[in-house]
């Protein structure tokens, strides 16, 4: 259970954000259901999907500039890359054109098909 305040209580149920992170769950499930065994929830309540490089693509809620938004971090080879979609599905849209990247073996027409 959360403590009250804590980072996780956030996303309490029925809470927009809870809602929200199930969207992007939900878009990433129905373009790519094999990530159902992969994605898991973060110590912040973050999506984690893990890389076989055994880094991950975090997807959370964060305050920026003034408001909260949904952001996608990767990573990259000076660390982390932190882009800032502007809607839920363009979010989701991110993280599978992200692990289109990092993961070896998916090729172009594969990602099409996703989409």
């Amino acid at each position: 259970m959360n403590a009250p305040g804590s980072r996780d209580a956030q996303t309490a149920p029925g809470s927009p954000a809870l809602d929200e992170r199930e969207t992007i769950r939900a878009l990433l499930l129905q373009r790519r259901p094999a990530l159902a065994g992969r994605m898991q929830l973060g110590p912040s309540g973050a999506l984690e999907i893990p890389l076989p490089t055994g880094r991950s693509i975090e997807v959370g809620r964060m305050r920026r500039r003034g408001r909260p938004r949904w952001v996608v971090v990767t990573p990259s080879a000076d660390g982390a890359r932190l882009r800032e979609p502007r809607s839920l599905r363009a979010a989701a849209l991110t993280v599978l054109a992200e692990l289109d990247g990092q993961e070896p073996g998916r090729g172009v027409e594969q990602a099409r098909h996703d989409c």
